[in-house]
């Protein structure tokens, strides 16, 4: 699932960033803005038109255009797993 498919609300782990063709200029861009693979994140919002989204990732927000979310694959977290990581840490 890549992460511009997310709703609001949608907890997520990054799964891969970009592909192989990917200009190394974006990619150091994503590490940069801590979008690596194994980062859980929280979906806050899109916006109206769908063009931008706000995440909650490391403990900051950020936003992020969707062509550059269309790059990016995510797998959700189950509730009850979230829960757990916001109880224990």
């Amino acid at each position: 699932m890549k992460l511009s498919d997310l709703n609001p609300g949608d907890h997520a782990t990054i799964s891969e960033v970009g592909q192989l063709s990917l200009p190394s200029v974006v990619k150091r861009k994503l590490l940069s803005m801590g979008i690596t693979p194994n980062t859980s994140f929280f979906m806050i919002r899109k916006a109206p038109m769908g063009s931008g989204l706000l995440l909650d990732i490391r403990g900051s927000r950020l936003c992020m255009r969707r062509d550059l979310a269309d790059i990016i694959d995510v797998e959700i977290v189950r509730a009850d797993t979230v829960k757990a990581v916001r109880t224990n840490g």
